[in-house]
């Protein structure tokens, strides 16, 4: 039987249908900086993300017709400047370590789309709204940090998947998967009042006067806006998504990963060409 913990939001997709399409030699590959401290797992979550599935510490992968660069850095050496998303490795096991401070408010300050992936959530009994209240006490400037997805856990209490709180569906590793599924009603009480605050936080930090304007007016707005202007955001610097990652038995959460760097290049170029 599958409980929710509540928390948060994003987009989910299975990840052999998101592999390796062709990348237009117009566009730039996006530069993706991960930091972390020695034992979080950062050149593992880079063979993941790859595709090698063994430790990195570089690597490309196509993705979504967007052409994906990771490097692996120490929170000393890291510059944000050189990147175009920084995603902060932080280990379940470990916790926020404090090193990691310095080199998030610099790119915070910068305005950079900051990402943060908590690792060995496969092998440890955790709570990731507990690691994300600790993300906010460190890592305490530069915007909202929130978890993107509702995470799933199974009878032993691990985590097995993720509930996207915009379109309430399910993306479930319980069976080998991932496989995505319509959520229970169950499901759909529990993250209700969850799934209300995070579109109002949306909608009220929203650049477009005219969609805040028809929030305001209490006309009811559709979830892919939503969506997109959660985006945005992120790009902003706004608001900061955790994620929660494993490699054993499979790659849990990293297609979400994946997903959230890709639909932000797309959003990026829409602006770049609007």
């Amino acid at each position: 039987m599958l409980s929710v913990v509540t928390s948060w939001a994003g987009l989910p997709h299975v990840i052999e249908a998101r592999e390796c399409y062709p990348v237009s030699d117009s566009r730039q590959c996006v530069r993706v900086g991960l930091v972390g401290i020695h034992g979080s797992g950062v050149r593992t979550l880079i063979g993941a993300l790859s595709g090698s599935l063994g430790p990195e510490t570089s690597a490309r992968r196509n993705w979504d017709d967007v052409e994906i660069c990771m490097t692996a850095d120490r929170p000393d050496v890291v510059m944000p400047q050189e990147c175009d998303v920084l995603i902060v490795v932080i280990s379940a096991r470990q916790g926020v370590p404090a090193e990691l401070a310095k080199v998030w408010h610099a790119a915070t300050e910068r305005g950079l789309p900051s990402l943060i992936a908590v690792t060995h959530i496969d092998d440890s009994v955790i709570d990731l709204e507990e690691v994300t209240a600790m993300c906010m006490r460190v890592l305490s400037d530069g915007g909202q940090i929130f978890l993107p997805w509702l995470p799933i856990l199974s009878d032993d209490e691990s985590v097995c998947g993720f509930i996207n709180l915009l379109s309430e569906e399910i993306v479930d590793w319980s069976e080998g998967g991932p496989v995505i599924h319509a959520s229970e009603q169950r499901h759909q009480e529990l993250i209700e009042e969850s799934r209300a605050e995070l579109c109002e936080s949306v909608m009220l930090a929203v650049a477009d006067d005219k969609l805040f304007s028809r929030y305001m007016a209490g006309e009811a707005i559709d979830g892919e806006d939503i969506e997109h202007e959660m985006l945005e955001q992120i790009l902003r610097g706004l608001r900061h998504p955790v994620f929660g990652t494993g490699t054993r038995p499979h790659l849990l959460g990293v297609g979400l990963l994946l997903d959230t760097i890709a639909e932000l290049d797309h959003v990026r170029h829409g602006q770049a060409q609007a």
